[in-house]
């Protein structure tokens, strides 16, 4: 008979905690059991490196393996929302911490100088250049006037009684989030490498611009508060040491322009990515610099507007309560179509909409309603011209909600994601532009992409 006084409930504790662990030690070994993307981060995941004898012998390979296990470990946005709940029910008071907030490089005041590049930044001769190029920039391509950008007069809500809360990579003000930035010299002067490169193999062809796009930390969030954050990067520093190191490439302002705007909604308020407003403002931007016609918001576009978006901040954060307030997302369907054709991921056509319903969808996924998401290559034909013009946008998601606003402006718009396209083609920036005869070429990144050294690291090999 059962006898329950004899019986040791610390070894049943013990035996079933170990016959676990040696369970979930041998599934964390198992590469079909470690996720591929994340769903709350909206990431691809570390892959398994790919062996060869150089990375063996350097180390490289081991290296990889050890970040490929840390980054897809299984379940592992499970156990980021389990801890994140019990930090906050365990500490409801203290500060919540949610990823790293990594130390930035000191940003340069002067020029990146390379053997290739001029002392000064001067525009290539061999670049065509685009009529009503506006040479009174935000973020001066002129070294001497990198540092004296004059930030727009705002004022700001009163913030007395409104909670701050640091949550790691994440900055919580009441019912908005703001990711940290941290700039990267070694990742941000490759970048600066690739988009001179990309001036270079467009010379005579093709009119190249960049937009790097600040992020909502150092344009929508209070003065009062910003000035108190410490351990992020300053942004328009950032971007004037770019810009003011590329060469041969139009350099699209962005900063002043959405400062001025910032007390409109151009952000998410629980999502990284800016709102089809913000983009807009961008597109006017690059619209004065190309010069000629542009579109217009009143007679080319018809609103369309879904409620209950939660975003990457909201499931990044553990789904914390304060920004359980959903976001609403503003969609411009240009009149003259809405009909794009994509090639996705495993290289299968998909037929879809510029603005797609997406009412009925998951509350985290209502930023697809652009241009069907990051698809590594989509075109659209615009039915009212019979021009020729095409262009070519090579993004990051931050260019699914600007991409819209071209279709008025061009016959074709060849809608280009960076991350992916080498899963579908191996062709290069250059065979891309003379294939389908583009004339204007626009690079769309977010700041946070040129610290992101995969990213990057892609980018430039598409360009080469």
């Amino acid at each position: 008979m059962f006898n329950k006084d004899k019986f040791d409930y610390k070894v049943l504790g013990i035996n079933i905690f170990s016959v676990l662990f040696i369970i979930m030690s041998i599934v964390s070994w198992i590469p079909a059991f470690h996720p591929k993307e994340s769903e709350s981060e909206k990431r691809a995941l570390k892959e398994f490196p790919t062996l060869t004898a150089e990375t063996f012998f350097s180390g490289e390979y081991f290296s990889g393996i050890s970040d490929w296990f840390a980054d897809t470990y299984p379940l592992r946005d499970m156990y980021v929302a389990l801890n994140t709940g019990i930090n906050s029910l365990l500490k409801p008071s203290s500060v919540q911490i949610h990823g790293d907030v990594q130390q930035g490089d000191e940003i340069p005041t002067a020029p990146m100088q390379t053997d290739e590049t001029p002392a000064t930044v001067e525009t290539s001769a061999d670049v065509s250049q685009p009529t009503g190029e506006s040479t009174d920039t935000s973020e001066s391509s002129d070294a001497t006037d990198a540092t004296t950008e004059s930030t727009p007069e705002v004022t700001d809500p009163d913030m007395t009684n409104v909670p701050v809360e640091q949550l790691g990579a994440l900055l919580i003000v009441g019912d908005t989030a703001y990711e940290y930035y941290n700039f990267v010299q070694s990742t941000a002067d490759k970048y600066i490498t690739t988009m001179n490169r990309a001036g270079q193999v467009c010379a005579g062809k093709a009119n190249v611009y960049t937009m790097i796009i600040p992020t909502s930390m150092d344009i929508t969030l209070p003065q009062s508060v910003r000035d108190t954050v410490t351990n992020v990067s300053n942004q328009q520093d950032a971007i004037n040491y770019m810009y003011g190191s590329i060469n041969g490439v139009n350099k699209v302002p962005l900063y002043d322009t959405l400062k001025q705007h910032r007390n409109e909604y151009i952000y998410f308020r629980n999502d990284h990515h800016w709102t089809a407003l913000g983009a807009w403002y961008a597109y006017l931007q690059y619209a004065e610099m190309r010069g000629g016609p542009h579109a217009n918001m009143q007679t080319d576009f018809t609103e369309r507007t879904f409620s209950g978006f939660r975003g990457t901040f909201y499931n990044d954060s553990g789904k914390n309560p304060a920004l359980n307030n959903p976001d609403t997302v503003y969609a411009y369907t240009p009149n003259a179509t809405n009909h794009i054709d994509c090639t996705q991921k495993d290289g299968k056509p998909l037929s879809w909409n510029i603005i797609t319903d997406v009412n009925d969808w998951r509350a985290d996924s209502k930023y697809n309603a652009f241009i069907g998401g990051d698809n590594p290559w989509s075109v659209i034909v615009n039915p009212n011209k019979s021009d020729g013009s095409a262009v070519l946008i090579i993004k990051d998601s931050f260019g699914n909600a600007f991409t819209p606003f071209l279709v008025p402006d061009y016959q074709y718009v060849y809608v280009l994601d960076y991350r992916y396209y080498k899963l579908i083609s191996g062709n290069k920036l250059s065979q891309v532009v003379t294939n389908y005869n583009i004339k204007d070429v626009i690079f769309c990144n977010n700041i946070s992409s040129t610290r992101n050294s995969g990213l990057v690291d892609a980018l430039s090999d598409f360009v080469q």
